[in-house]
């Protein structure tokens, strides 16, 4: 997130910002899903750029990625990504379709589904944000893209790289009748912006 090591006071204030907003995109999700699918408590840790494509299967994996920039009192990005099959299995959840092994590539219809549930998972991150530091934020319209994992994680890298060469990751998981979804939230911000948030919550003076 920066390039300066955080307290253990500081990354337990991300990973209950993490926690939060998962629990508020639960809800909305048992909305749009018309089902009440479980998350799990995510995991969030600190990843090295150069680790990033190997959480999901090696630079040449196929994913789906949905990415936003978010601006206002922070600025920065945020990104949702998930491996072809798993990409496939939540669709399938919502759809109620069945995908082929071999298929590589999602029609319009599939990309939009996988847009919204990215975008609610990361309004909801966002929105805690803004909720817990009183910081006025918004989200600029995500955009989808499916392609290696290195080509898809260059752009991120190498915006804010410059800031920085860790990102926080939020593993999350879903769970709809035992069967689990893995995804990953990657939240990156510049080194301003993180020391605003936690000013805003009184860490720093």
């Amino acid at each position: 997130m920066t390039g300066r090591k955080l307290t253990n006071m500081e990354l337990d204030i991300l990973k209950e910002i993490g926690n939060i907003g998962m629990g508020n995109a639960t809800t909305a999700l048992s909305v749009m899903f018309n089902t009440s699918p479980r998350m799990e408590v995510p995991v969030v840790k600190f990843v090295d750029f150069n680790e990033l494509a190997d959480m999901v299967g090696g630079p040449e994996a196929i994913v789906t990625a949905v990415l936003t920039h978010f601006k206002g009192g922070i600025n920065g990005m945020i990104l949702f990504i998930l491996t072809l099959e798993e990409a496939k299995k939540l669709l399938s959840l919502m759809l109620n379709k069945t995908y082929p092994d071999d298929l590589v590539s999602f029609d319009h219809m599939d990309k939009s589904a996988l847009k919204e549930t990215a975008n609610i998972l990361m309004s909801s991150y966002i929105s805690s944000i803004g909720t817990l530091t009183n910081l006025k934020l918004r989200t600029e319209p995500p955009a989808i893209c499916i392609d290696m994992a290195g080509s898809v994680l260059s752009m991120p890298i190498s915006e804010l790289g410059q800031v920085g060469d860790q990102a926080l990751i939020i593993d999350s998981k879903f769970l709809d009748n035992e069967k689990s979804i893995n995804g990953f939230l990657m939240f990156v911000c510049d080194e301003e912006s993180s020391d605003k948030i936690f000013e805003s919550l009184g860490i720093r003076c």
